[in-house]
């Protein structure tokens, strides 16, 4: 059963990134709780496919956050007037999709954008709350066995990771100049859930399913995990608290799920054995990058083991899914 919306609220969202998944759970919650929900969209809103993507009720604006002309700085600032909160999800990802530069200018130079045309559209200094959607790819792929929390130290070691880190620096930048602005920063761990499917978790299951699949590396080493659900809900409930103000959070689904857990998980569901032997990571680069790309094989490769204590005890987030029951329905709707 669908909940049905709150009384309108006063409060103004703009949420960038709304024809993702992510998007689109952060503004169906939004909705939900009475939010005027704006959100920036790259293509034409009069172009059905598209609007088709956004949830109903969302005003969508025009823009590109790299600002390729002045159009989209106007349509831009015109977007961020009268707006208490901005969740910033958007993001150029994958390095077989996306050049270093492009990963630079949309990660980067679209959050700085889009700081300077909150400043601009808000000539009172009315507060706004930014919060942004980052990633533990600030931190690498290895955690060298110990672990991770928002105090780490961080190790970037991809164009994704590094850009993810840059924008974090120039988010608090701004907040520190401007003091009506202020923060909440989530580094997520790999988001899974209904959408994401495909193309990565789909190729996986798929070559566990026909027996070609092999543990990388260690198949003891962990993998950070996030539902889209709980990523959507703890977005939504740090603009209901100060708490979060000027906060980095790591949100996971608090579990250290290993490689071979994961992947036995998978074929038990679809009845068929578990990957028998390893690979060495250097072969599975060499020869695996027809099946799978190289932000997947770090991703398979990583190990990382983290404590979410900070935003649960600060903003009582508690991941709901379970990868027994949200991750075997992806699995379901692979195979299917």
């Amino acid at each position: 059963m669908v909940n049905s919306p709150k009384q309108k609220s006063s409060k103004v969202a703009l949420l960038t990134g709304a024809t993702s998944t992510l998007g689109h759970e952060i503004a169906h919650l939004l909705i939900n709780e009475g939010y005027l929900v704006r959100a920036l969209i790259r293509d034409d809103p009069n172009n059905i496919n598209i609007i088709k993507e956004i949830p109903a009720g969302v005003i969508p604006y025009t823009v590109d956050i790299t600002i390729p002309n002045d159009k989209h700085k106007t349509e831009l600032i015109n977007a961020c007037t009268g707006v208490d909160f901005v969740f910033h999800a958007a993001a150029a990802v994958y390095r077989e999709n996306n050049s270093f530069d492009t990963i630079m200018d949309v990660n980067v130079v679209g959050t700085e954008n889009l700081l300077t045309a909150i400043v601009e559209a808000n000539p009172q200094k009315k507060d706004v709350h930014f919060i942004f959607a980052s990633s533990m790819g600030v931190y690498g792929h290895k955690s060298n066995n110990s672990v991770l929390t928002e105090e780490s130290q961080v190790n970037p070691d991809t164009p994704y990771g590094k850009s993810k880190y840059i924008a974090e620096q120039v988010i608090k930048s701004f907040t520190d100049v401007h003091k009506n602005i202020h923060y909440t920063i989530f580094r997520m761990g790999t988001l899974y859930g209904k959408g994401y499917e495909k193309p990565s978790f789909y190729k996986v299951f798929m070559m566990i399913k026909s027996g070609k699949m092999r543990y990388i590396g260690n198949e003891l080493n962990h993998l950070t995990l996030l539902n889209v659900m709980d990523a959507a809900n703890a977005f939504v409930i740090s603009a209901k608290t100060e708490k979060s103000h000027n906060k980095i959070y790591i949100i996971t689904d608090g579990v250290a799920h290993t490689q071979k857990e994961l992947f036995t998980l998978a074929a038990k569901y679809m009845n068929v054995a578990a990957p028998n032997g390893t690979i060495s990571s250097i072969v599975a680069k060499v020869f695996g990058r027809s099946k799978i790309n190289k932000d997947e094989m770090d991703f398979l490769m990583s190990n990382r083991v983290v404590s979410i204590k900070k935003v649960s005890s600060e903003l009582g987030f508690v991941p709901k899914a379970k990868i027994e029951v949200e991750g075997v329905a992806m699995i379901k709707s692979c195979i299917n």
